[in-house]
């Protein structure tokens, strides 16, 4: 029986010590003539981690180059990694580890970085990321629309969306609704946009930055909306063998002109007449319908 209890507790004591202990990650800075330094966030399996506890390594050659624990910064009610990494070298390959301290794991990164003498990366707003599994780097905004009103036309372009309203819309007091990339952030200078939270004036065009999950890439969107009296539906035929294409424009906006911008340069004008207007006869190219300040792009393809 003693034998029994005695076997039970050494098999306890190898199973608790199996579960991990803190590493003891240390390097000795004297051994090194330069550095390179990261302002970093660590992220465990989709989500950012959050203790003083908390920890990364870099390595090279499995020794150990730098290490440093997680800072809680105020202003930002987030936590940061502020690690410097020693060589006497450029070039060597870093590998990284990081510690989460609740599952009282050591997870091993696959992004590596070559150390680059007195080179910084990141920083509060866009910091470096040291996660497992990489985390996304797009940055798209894949859709824009508004709380409250119908969107009557939206034109796609890079980086810049058009979105067509009804005069009767507040546009100095809009709430978009958006979606965005995996994981992608939106904000207007450094405050994060919440979907369908915030109030925004659109009188103007807005300039918005999408940074992407892993805070790597930040690109800069413009979102620009007009409004009109009355509605503006767009046709449009691909040319098919002999026979050219075809747009066609129905709307209220009776006699008003419409203009035909064929890739850029002046094509064509009309009127709207009982409620439409149609261009004929259109060759491939990309074309811009121009209704007063509305305007709309339409590429006629070509069938086969």
């Amino acid at each position: 029986m003693k034998d029994y209890i005695y076997s039970t507790i050494i098999l306890l004591f190898i199973g608790f010590n199996a579960l991990g202990q803190v590493p003891t990650w240390s390097v000795n800075e004297n051994d090194y003539e330069y550095t390179m330094s990261f302002v970093a966030f660590l992220n465990d399996n989709g989500t950012d981690l959050q203790s003083t506890n908390d920890k990364v390594g870099a390595f090279v050659n499995g020794v150990c180059r730098g290490v440093t624990n997680l800072t809680y910064v105020v202003s930002e009610n987030r936590y940061y990694a502020y690690l410097n990494v020693f060589a006497n070298e450029n070039n060597e390959t870093i590998d990284f580890k990081i510690y989460n301290s609740t599952r009282d794991q050591v997870i091993n990164v696959s992004r590596t970085q070559s150390f680059e003498i007195n080179e910084h990366y990141g920083n509060v707003f866009q910091a470096y990321s040291i996660a497992e599994p990489t985390l996304n780097n797009e940055t798209a905004i894949i859709d824009f629309d508004f709380v409250n009103s119908t969107t009557k036309d939206k034109i796609f372009k890079t980086n810049a969306i058009t979105l067509l309203l009804d005069n009767s819309d507040d546009v100095t007091s809009l709430t978009p609704v958006f979606q965005l990339s995996d994981g992608a952030k939106l904000f207007i200078g450094t405050i994060e946009q919440e979907s369908g939270n915030s109030t925004i004036d659109f009188s103007t065009p807005v300039a918005f930055r999408v940074v992407s999950e892993d805070q790597s890439v930040l690109e800069e969107w413009t979102i620009e909306v007009k409004q009109t009296s009355g509605d503006i539906i767009y046709y449009k035929k691909d040319a098919v063998c002999y026979q050219g294409g075809a747009i066609k424009i129905v709307s209220t906006r009776n006699n008003e002109e419409v203009s035909l911008l064929k890739d850029g340069v002046a094509f064509s004008k009309q009127t709207i007449t009982n409620g439409e207007t149609i261009f004929n006869n259109l060759e491939m190219a990309t074309y811009q319908v121009q209704i007063g300040n509305i305007n709309k792009e339409i590429i006629i393809d070509k069938k086969e």
